[in-house]
């Protein structure tokens, strides 16, 4: 049996090699625990084998190290007569193999060491005077010393032959997972289950009765791999080559994956023996298990859970486990407790894709695995922990958001959804405010189909947040600008603003000079609607945000039309995230801006409300606020409900933009009112067919309800009567 000490952060850890059994067998008891007692201490110990078994305390190693004292004292010639003859000389010999065979005794078996008084009761050779004072003086003194050596071990009342994993803290996994997997308490209630993407495992969450913050459980496939497919793969992990192949291009990182994955299914074809019932759709499966674990680590399940939003490794990563913020259920607490060389191993990795470095010299990163949908930000040796490390992953969702799922979810009702969107296409810019993890970003996604594909959008970002690949697959016009160097950002600004009008998105840009430039240039030139997102609670804060921390002039926050509030809050049901606020930025202040409160959240009804957009028939204002107007007569709305007059507190930008368009007020609230509706039919279709809420049937959706708008203009019976015929086809 072959061992290595090896440090993980603040924690010494004894490998062993090949290993098949775990504690439950005697001779790896007795061979753990003899190699052990030779070893500097360690506070776990793990036996590596195609079925890891990981024990997560120093018991192994104390346990070890007492047996090794016990032995130590049996050998010291203090605790025997210091002139012996030879009769005596004999005796102590026996007394001593004794003894020793005692302690081999519990090596093999420790649960045994709650005997050991009963182990230790040695009887004189003799029964003679002499002999029974020499046991007494001596050889009781001996056995005080040992059976005080095991005392303090109170973990030895509770080991018996069927406690050893429980007592030592096992954990198993297949031997390419890294890190601690532990499972839920058992006091703990099931509250949710669902399945990740592409049938990649089960994600379990859990309430706990003494800890407030939720446990997130993944119940993955290959922990239920059959044990030849484990050992089949064991051999390929462990197979030795006589030089590198000629097509492993190690140095390019980011064919990392791909390689593995060859490579992987070349090995395990080669090593498939003839009686192994296995296919090679399996032999696929298991080349792409492998090569997913040894490129993405720990990230890689993770990544096919669309309600995670990030994930957080606190250093050090032995000691503390996992947590991700969840969509719904907030923080949550993963039971994984990754170890510092593998964090490190996968920051040097990304580092080389980047064509830099992640050491003592550059201890932070930031980086990105855009595959998964993840950035990264790494940083070593964080506040006191030496030789560990600290990672920060924010992941986005795998498919792009849209106005409809977030319907789905009541984050805005669709009048609401259909206000914000009518007045985007007519040209108005939005900043959409709240704290971290009120889904701004994602907010500011849903609105390029709401803009639509008629209309030029440009991107500001410094990390890849936004799904473009996809909006451009779907017809969207999109150009991305990465903030990579502000410097030459005014150069890209320039440039864009040749290119015509187009839609300004400024999303998740960290840096201030980049913001600036591109708000100051869109409001110089006028013809360019920004819509951003910004980290501010309050409309005061975006206020000083742009004129006094980025020194923009007052004239600059007039040029915003429209400022939308996001929220999140925790529910017994889980965490929700509300847009709960949407206010137009007046035109005629001076110093201290003025605001006209279009929508507002109820939080006791949990629904956003019409406050100062329309007046009229109060029955219809309450049933325009539900997310089902399927039985609203949209005709006799419009003739009841008008848009609040400006004089009254009402919108001064609707009348703006009729104005500009050459429109009535009550056209304009005829198509509001009938996108308001279409919406609303989505989300009812939804309930059988999900996929409707996904951005493949929305732009779809969109595009035959513009086309039929655009055909027979403010008809609206009739445009909403072939919506419907075609919605039903679907």
């Amino acid at each position: 049996m072959r061992v290595e000490i090896k440090d993980s952060g603040p924690l010494k850890v004894a490998v062993f090699e090949g290993v098949e059994a775990s504690l439950e067998n005697p001779n790896v008891r007795a061979a753990v625990l003899k190699e052990l007692e030779t070893q500097p201490p360690v506070h776990q110990v793990v036996l590596r084998a195609p079925v890891t078994h990981v024990f997560c305390t120093e018991r192994l190693s104390v346990l070890a190290h007492t047996i090794a004292r016990a032995k130590r004292t049996v050998l010291d010639e203090s605790y025997y007569p210091s002139a012996p003859s030879k009769r005596c000389r004999e005796c102590i010999r026996e007394q001593k193999e004794k003894l020793l065979r005692v302690f081999a005794e519990i090596e093999r078996n420790p649960h045994r060491a709650r005997e050991l008084k009963q182990m230790l009761r040695l009887k004189p050779r003799e029964n003679t005077k002499k002999c029974r004072e020499c046991v007494e003086k001596h050889l009781a003194k001996l056995l005080r010393v040992l059976n005080g050596l095991f005392a303090p071990l109170k973990f030895l009342k509770e080991l018996n032959e069927d406690s050893y994993p429980r007592v030592f803290e096992e954990r198993q996994k297949p031997f390419f997972v890294e890190g601690v997997w532990s499972t839920p308490p058992k006091n703990a209630k099931l509250i949710d289950s669902y399945k990740l993407r592409e049938n990649r495992g089960i994600v379990k969450i859990y309430e706990r009765p003494d800890n407030p913050v939720g446990f997130y459980e993944l119940e993955l496939p290959e922990f239920k791999l059959p044990s030849d497919q484990l050992a089949l793969l064991y051999r390929a992990f462990n197979y030795k080559l006589e030089e590198a192949p000629g097509h492993a291009r190690f140095a390019y990182s980011d064919r990392m994956f791909s390689f593995a994955q060859d490579w992987y299914l070349v090995l395990l074809h080669l090593l498939k023996e003839k009686k192994l019932q296995i296919s090679n759709d399996q032999i696929e499966r298991l080349a792409n298990m492998i090569a997913r674990w040894l490129t993405y680590r720990v990230l890689d399940p993770f990544a096919y859970d669309d309600y995670i939003t990030d994930i957080y490794v606190s250093a050090p990563p032995e000691l503390q486990p996992i947590y991700v913020e969840h969509e719904r259920w907030g923080k949550l607490e993963t039971g994984i407790r990754w170890d510092t060389p593998s964090v490190l191993g996968l920051g040097e990795v990304l580092a080389s894709r980047l064509g830099s470095s992640f050491d003592e010299v550059r201890p932070q990163l930031d980086a990105e695995i855009p595959e998964l949908g993840m950035r990264l930000f790494l940083s070593r040796y964080p506040a006191i922990w030496a030789r560990s490390v600290e990672l920060a992953v924010r992941k986005r969702r795998s498919n792009p958001w849209t106005q409809p799922l977030f319907l789905s979810r009541r984050t805005l009702t669709p009048l609401a959804s259909s206000f914000l969107s009518n007045v985007l296409r007519l040209g108005s810019s939005v900043f959409v405010i709240g704290e971290m993890g009120t889904a701004k970003t994602s907010q500011v996604e849903t609105y390029i189909p709401e803009i639509g594909p008629q209309h030029r959008i440009v991107t500001f970002q410094d990390t890849e947040e936004l799904h473009v690949e996809e909006f451009l697959q779907h017809g969207y016009k999109i150009a991305n600008v990465r903030i990579s160097d502000p410097e030459h950002l005014e150069r890209q600004i320039n440039a864009f603003l040749r290119g015509g009008a187009s839609y300004w998105l400024i999303t998740e840009v960290r840096e201030a000079s980049a913001v600036r430039a591109a708000l100051g240039a869109a409001a110089r030139q006028g013809s360019q609607p920004v819509v951003a997102s910004f980290h501010a609670r309050s409309k005061r804060e975006v206020f000083d945000l742009v004129v006094h921390i980025m020194g923009l002039h007052e004239a600059a926050f007039r040029y915003i039309d429209l400022i939308v509030s996001t929220a999140r809050f925790s529910t017994p049901s889980g965490t929700i995230r509300r847009i709960v606020e949407i206010a137009e930025v007046r035109k005629d202040w001076r110093e201290e801006p003025r605001y006209v409160e279009l929508f507002a959240d109820d939080r006791s009804r949990d629904l956003l409300l019409v406050k100062n957009l329309l007046v009229g028939d109060r029955r219809l204002i309450k049933q325009l606020n539900s997310f089902d107007l399927s039985k609203l007569d949209l005709s006799k709305t419009a003739k009841k409900v008008r848009f609040a007059p400006p004089s009254r507190g009402g919108s001064h930008l609707i009348p703006e933009l009729c104005r500009r368009l050459g429109i009535k007020d009550d056209d304009f609230l005829k198509q509001l009112l009938l996108e308001a509706r279409v919406k609303s039919d989505l989300l009812q279709l939804s309930k059988q067919k999900p996929e409707v809420l996904e951005l493949p049937f929305v732009s779809k959706a969109y595009g035959v309800y513009f086309t039929l708008l655009k055909q027979h203009g403010p008809h609206i019976k009739r445009v909403l009567g072939e919506w419907r015929a075609w919605l039903k086809k679907q």
